[in-house]
C-alpha cells in the first residue's frame, strides 16, 4: 500500500486518490505516525474514538497527542512494532478510561507504524455478564438439594450441581462423563433408554421414571425432568434436568397396585365360571383375565395362552383400528362403553360378530387401571340379517328388473314383427335388404338380453321336463372347446347313473355356456375349465335349497379368482368386471334366475388367485305326465277363418294383426280381456283368440278360463313376455314375445293342426 519515504505517509497513491479519504472509509480507528513519532494520517474513526479534532492531531508527537499511553505497555508494543515486529493485543487500562480497546500495530516500509484500534467495550461487559450469570446459576444450582445437570446438543454434560455428585459420590470430573446406563436396574434399563431417545427427538419437556442404584447398593426410583434449552438465534442447544427421589411414592404406589390386583384376582374368581362371555385388560390393553366362556368361544384351551396379550390380538382388519379411536379413547376418559359392534378373530380363523360393553376400574386417585368388558355373539343373527338383506335386495332388483324386461318385450315386438315382414316381402332394393336383415339380427340380440333379464327376474316361461344332465353336458363339450379356445383345457367329469334333474334344457345349455365364457375370460393366459356333475342331498340346515335331492352341476376355472367384495355383488344384473365393451353384466344373475325359478340354488366359491366355482344345484325329478291334448279341431292355417286378437299394447296388436292378416285371418284386434269376453258373451264367433296375457283388468288367461267354461272349443293362444304370479294353465298354448312370424305360424299350425 505504502511506497518507500515520508512522502508516502498522507501523501497520493499512483492513481492520485489520497490516502486518508481512504481510510476514512473504514470503521476501525486509523492512526498512521513517522519514524519521529510525528501522527501523519488520523481517520474520521479515530477522530470519533478520542473525541478530538484530527487537524489538530495531525504532525504532533504521538506521546504528546495521546499523553495516556505514555509510560504503559501500549507504548511498549508501539514501539516494538516500530522495531519492525507486528503486534496485536487487548486491554483494559487507563490509557482508555472504562474501556476495552483491541489494537494491532503494524510497522511501515522507510519507517514509522500503522496502527488500527476498536472499541470492543460492550462486548466484553456482555462476556462479563454471562459469567456473571453463570456463577449466579451455579451458585443456585449448588445450593439445590436435588440433583440437576445442563448438556449439550451432543448430550455430554458440561455441568452438574453438587447434589449430582453427592448422590454419585465421585468427583465433580468424573460425574460430567458418569454413564448412567451402569446403574439403572437390569427391567427398567430398555424402557428408559427407547423412551429418552423418543422424548428427547421431539424436543419438548419430558419426565422419565426408573429405578437407579446408589453407593451402598440399594435402589431407589427417580423421576427426572428435562426441559430443551434453545440459543439466542432459536437454535436447539441442549437439556436442562432436574431429579427427585420418589422411592416412598412408588413403593406405595406399587402396593396398591397390588391390591388391586389382588382384588381383581378375586373378582376374576367370581366370573370365570359365568355363562357370559367376559374379559379384563389393563392400562396397557393386554388381557389380565378371561372367563371359561371366552376360551371357549374363542376356542382355546387355557388362559395361558391368551393372558398378557393385547386384546387387539383378537380384533379383525379394522375393528381394532376404530377401538381405539373410539371406545378406548371414552374409557380412558372414565366413561362407559355399551353394545359397541366389532369383528373377531377366532383361534380357527373364523370371523364373528359380537357387542361389547366396557366399564373403566380407577384406583382411589383416580388413575385409569384396567376396564371390564362383556361380550355378546349376534354372528348368527348378523348373518340372518345380511341373509335377509340381500335376498331383499334380489327381490327388488328382480322386480324392477323383470318389470323392464316386460316392457322391452312389448316395444321388441312390433320391431322384430315389422322387420320380419318387411325381409319377408322382399321391401327395398339389396342395400335395404341389408339393412333390415341387420337390423333384425341386432332385435334378435336385445330379444337375448331381455331373456337373460327375465331369467335373473325368475320371469322367464320355462319348459321344465326330466333333464339327463351328463348328456346334456356331453352334447356341448364340442361347442365349449371351440368358445374357450385352444389354450384351456377342458376336463369332463360326468359319472354314469345320473338322476334326471327338473330343467328347462335350453337354460341350462345357455347357462352353462355362459358360466364357460366367464371362466375363459378369468384365465387370459390359458388354464384349465371343469364342468362337472354329482348327486348331492340339501338336509335341513341348508338355507338356500329345500330338503332333497339334487343334481349338482359345477363349472370351475384355474383363474384370477374374485376378492370377498367382488364374488359378494356377482350375481347383480349388468356388474361386471370385464371392462366396457365386453359383456352385460347379466351371465351369474340370468344363472341366479334361473336356478332360483327351478327350486334350486347357485353357490360361488372363489378367491384371489384361486380360481372360480360356479355351482348350479337343480332338483332331481321323474318322469313329467306328459301335457293334456287340446281337444280343438285340426284345420288349416291358410283361409282360417276369424282371429280375435286382444293386447293393450297399439304397437304390439298393430304388428300380431298384420301377422295374422298374412297368415289368412280375417282380424279382430281389441285392446281388453274385458272387452273381449263380453263381445264373445253377446254372440261373437271366432275360429282363434290370440292374447295378451298381462293387462288392465282381466287376464289372458282368465279369458282362455272364461271361453273353456262356455264350452266353445275354440282355440286360444297366449302371447306373453313373463308368467305372473298366478301363472298360466300348463296345457294353454303360449308364444313368448318378441316372435317373428314363422314363429308364430309355426305355433298355430301346432294348434290347428
Amino acid at each position: 500500500m505504502h511506497r518507500g519515504g515520508d512522502s508516502a505517509i498522507g501523501g497520493e497513491d499512483a492513481s492520485g486518490i489520497r490516502l486518508d479519504a481512504i481510510l476514512d472509509a473504514v470503521p476501525e480507528g486509523y492512526c498512521i505516525v513517522d519514524r519521529d513519532w510525528r501522527i501523519r494520517s488520523f481517520n474520521r474513526a479515530a477522530e470519533a474514538f478520542f473525541a478530538c479534532d484530527r487537524a489538530e492531531m495531525l504532525g504532533r508527537l504521538f506521546w504528546d497527542a495521546i499523553p495516556t499511553v505514555a509510560g504503559t505497555a501500549f507504548e511498549t508494543n508501539f514501539r516494538r512494532a516500530a522495531a519492525g515486529e507486528t503486534i496485536s493485543f487487548e486491554a483494559e487500562s487507563t490509557a482508555f478510561p472504562d474501556r476495552d480497546v483491541s489494537l494491532t500495530a503494524s510497522p511501515l516500509p522507510g519507517g514509522g507504524i500503522a496502527i488500527v484500534f476498536n472499541d470492543v467495550t460492550e462486548g466484553r461487559r456482555a462476556e462479563r455478564t454471562v459469567r456473571e450469570s453463570e456463577a449466579r446459576f451455579r451458585l443456585i444450582a449448588d445450593s439445590a438439594p436435588v440433583p440437576m445437570w445442563v448438556t449439550s446438543i451432543d448430550r455430554t454434560r458440561w455441568f452438574v450441581n453438587r447434589a449430582y455428585v453427592d448422590f454419585l459420590g465421585v468427583s465433580y470430573e468424573d460425574a460430567l462423563v458418569f454413564d448412567w446406563r451402569g446403574i439403572i436396574h437390569p427391567d427398567d434399563i430398555g424402557r428408559i433408554l427407547k423412551e429418552q431417545v423418543e422424548k428427547e427427538a421431539a424436543l419438548q419437556p419430558f419426565a422419565l421414571e426408573a429405578r437407579y442404584r446408589k453407593a451402598d447398593g440399594d435402589y431407589c426410583w427417580i423421576r427426572s425432568y428435562s426441559q430443551p434449552r434453545w440459543g439466542t438465534a432459536g437454535e436447539h442447544t441442549g437439556f436442562i434436568g432436574v431429579a427427585f427421589d420418589i422411592t416412598i411414592a412408588k413403593e406405595a404406589e406399587l402396593a396398591l397396585q397390588r391390591q388391586v390386583a389382588e382384588r381383581t384376582a378375586e373378582l376374576e374368581a367370581l366370573y370365570n365360571k359365568t355363562p357370559t362371555i367376559l374379559q379384563s385388560q389393563d392400562a396397557e390393553g393386554r388381557l389380565v383375565s378371561v372367563s371359561d366362556r371366552w376360551l371357549e368361544f374363542m376356542g382355546f384351551d387355557s388362559r395361558d395362552q391368551v393372558i398378557g396379550r393385547p386384546s387387539l390380538d383378537f380384533a379383525a382388519p379394522g375393528s381394532g383400528e376404530r377401538f381405539l379411536e373410539h371406545d378406548w379413547a371414552a374409557l380412558l376418559a372414565g366413561r362407559e362403553v355399551r353394545d359397541s359392534e366389532y369383528r373377531v378373530v377366532k383361534r380357527d380363523g373364523e370371523i364373528a360378530d359380537v357387542l361389547v360393553s366396557s366399564r373403566p376400574w380407577h384406583d382411589s386417585e383416580g388413575r385409569f387401571v384396567r376396564t371390564m368388558a362383556a361380550i355378546v355373539d349376534v354372528t348368527g343373527r348378523k348373518r340372518t340379517e345380511e341373509a335377509l338383506r340381500q335376498a331383499q335386495k334380489v327381490e327388488a332388483m328382480g322386480q324392477l328388473t323383470g318389470g323392464v324386461a316386460h316392457d322391452f318385450n312389448n316395444l321388441l315386438s312390433p320391431i322384430i314383427g315389422g322387420l320380419d315382414l318387411m325381409q319377408r316381402r322382399g321391401i327395398g332394393d339389396p342395400r335395404a335388404q341389408q339393412t333390415v336383415a341387420s337390423a333384425l339380427q341386432a332385435a334378435e340380440r336385445a330379444k337375448t338380453l331381455v331373456q337373460r333379464l327375465l331369467a335373473f327376474a325368475r320371469r322367464q316361461p320355462l319348459q321344465p321336463a326330466p333333464v339327463d344332465a351328463g348328456r346334456l353336458i356331453e352334447g356341448m363339450a364340442e361347442l365349449i372347446g371351440s368358445t374357450v379356445g385352444p389354450r384351456i383345457r377342458l376336463e369332463l367329469d360326468v359319472p354314469a347313473g345320473l338322476p334326471p334333474c327338473l330343467a328347462d334344457p335350453n337354460q341350462v345349455e345357455m347357462a352353462l355356456l355362459n358360466l364357460s365364457v366367464n371362466a375363459r375370460d378369468a384365465m387370459p393366459d390359458g388354464g384349465t375349465l371343469r364342468i362337472a356333475a354329482a348327486v348331492e342331498q340339501a338336509g335341513e340346515e341348508a338355507e338356500d335349497l329345500a330338503p332333497g335331492n339334487y343334481v349338482r352341476l359345477s363349472v370351475a376355472d384355474t383363474g384370477c379368482g374374485m376378492d370377498e367384495a367382488v364374488a359378494a355383488r356377482a350375481i347383480e344384473p349388468f356388474f361386471s368386471t370385464k371392462g366396457i365393451g365386453r359383456g352385460t353384466g347379466l351371465g351369474l344373475s340370468m344363472v341366479h334366475g334361473l336356478a332360483a325359478q327351478l327350486g334350486g340354488a347357485l353357490r360361488l366359491r372363489s378367491a384371489p388367485g384361486q380360481g372360480t366355482e360356479v355351482q348350479l344345484w337343480l332338483p332331481c325329478a321323474a318322469a313329467l305326465p306328459a301335457a293334456a291334448a287340446q281337444a280343438q279341431s285340426p284345420r288349416a292355417i291358410a283361409g282360417a277363418g276369424t282371429a280375435l286378437l286382444v293386447d293393450d299394447e297399439p304397437l304390439v296388436r298393430a304388428s300380431t294383426a298384420e301377422m295374422l292378416e298374412d297368415l289368412g285371418f280375417t282380424v279382430i284386434a281389441l285392446e281388453s280381456a274385458d272387452e273381449a269376453a263380453a263381445r264373445l258373451a253377446g254372440g261373437l264367433a271366432v275360429d282363434l283368440v290370440v292374447t295378451d296375457h298381462l293387462m288392465p283388468g282381466m287376464t289372458g288367461a282368465e279369458l282362455a278360463r272364461t271361453i273353456r267354461a262356455r264350452g266353445a272349443g275354440t282355440p286360444v293362444l297366449i302371447i306373453s313376455g313373463y308368467a305372473d304370479a298366478g301363472g298360466i294353465d300348463a296345457d294353454l298354448p303360449r308364444l313368448a314375445k318378441p316372435f317373428r312370424h314363422a314363429d308364430l305360424a309355426a305355433m298355430l299350425t301346432a294348434i290347428l293342426g
